[in-house]
């Protein structure tokens, strides 16, 4: 997994951690979709890896992203991207499939060039104040 990281990977994580609520099946839809919609492009990808970009306190979501888009995909490859490490560590448990990783990150994807990304509720952590405009 290591050799998809660019060299010139950040030194720290771009972000803040979410508020981590989660729960199964809260992104079925969002999953169907990218399904319907980007099913032709992971399957021309050359390289199929997808970011879930803060995936909160358990990696549930992650996990569900992974194991619907391996129907399009076989050899697709998810990383559940969080900017906290003890989340990081105890994703790392739920693991198992080849497939399925996680690290440490946020929104400079960890060095990591997706084929897709997705970023549900990674925003909303934020003031307006936060952003310039």
């Amino acid at each position: 997994m290591r050799s998809s990281f660019s060299s010139a990977e950040p030194t720290r994580p771009v972000g803040r951690p979410t508020r981590g609520t989660t729960a199964p099946n809260r992104l079925r839809r969002v999953d169907r979709f990218f399904v319907a919609r980007f099913g032709s492009l992971l399957r021309a990808a050359p390289d199929p890896l997808v970011v879930d970009l803060g995936y909160g306190g358990h990696p549930v979501t992650t996990v569900e992203l992974y194991r619907r888009l391996r129907v399009v995909r076989p050899d697709v490859r998810v990383v559940g991207l969080e900017i906290d490490a003890a989340r990081v560590a105890g994703a790392e448990a739920a693991a198992d499939p080849p497939g399925l990783t996680f690290a440490r990150g946020g929104f400079e994807l960890a060095g990591l060039r997706p084929v897709l990304v997705r970023a549900m509720n990674v925003l909303r952590q934020y003031d307006e104040s936060d952003v310039d405009s």
